[in-house]
């Protein structure tokens, strides 16, 4: 009788053991993708800085700002391979340069001509909501996690 719950218990930490490995190997591969993206949206910057145009610049800055978001959901995969705590901080700056990406991308098509003002001025102000509204939970946030240590 006592025999199996010692069976049972192995069972359960070889069952927990293998589930580690193949989410390590999930998020190996996740990590991979992400960085092969930014890659490609780099060379892609690369391609539009050479054959440089007018409308080139929003397309290039909206390149690299997306590899900025990209590099930070990398960051947290590598926190999540590394067995680190979680954290909400690199998502809320996930958010704040995807605002600030909308906020240059719709300044620079306002000044282009290929927005319409009134819309375009609304894109920015939510836009604009958006990062206050992220910094102060990222202030609160801060705050929570130093009253919890």
């Amino acid at each position: 009788m006592a025999d199996a719950p010692i069976e049972r218990n192995r069972i359960v930490i070889t069952l927990n053991k293998f589930l580690t490995v193949i989410d390590d190997i999930i998020l190996f591969l996740v990590a991979f993708g992400i960085i092969g993206v930014a890659i490609l949206l780099m060379a892609e910057a690369i391609t539009d800085y050479i054959n440089f145009t007018a409308h080139s610049i929003s397309h290039i800055i909206s390149d690299l700002m997306f590899v900025l978001i990209i590099m930070e959901l990398y960051r947290q995969v590598m926190r999540q391979i590394h067995r680190h705590t979680f954290s909400l901080n690199p998502f809320i700056y996930i958010g704040v340069i995807a605002s600030i990406r909308g906020i240059l991308l719709t300044q620079m098509k306002l000044g282009m001509g290929e927005t319409e003002w009134s819309g375009g001025v609304v894109q920015l102000i939510v836009h604009a909501l958006i990062v206050l509204i992220l910094i102060l939970g990222l202030f609160f946030y801060a705050k929570y996690q130093k009253m919890s240590e």
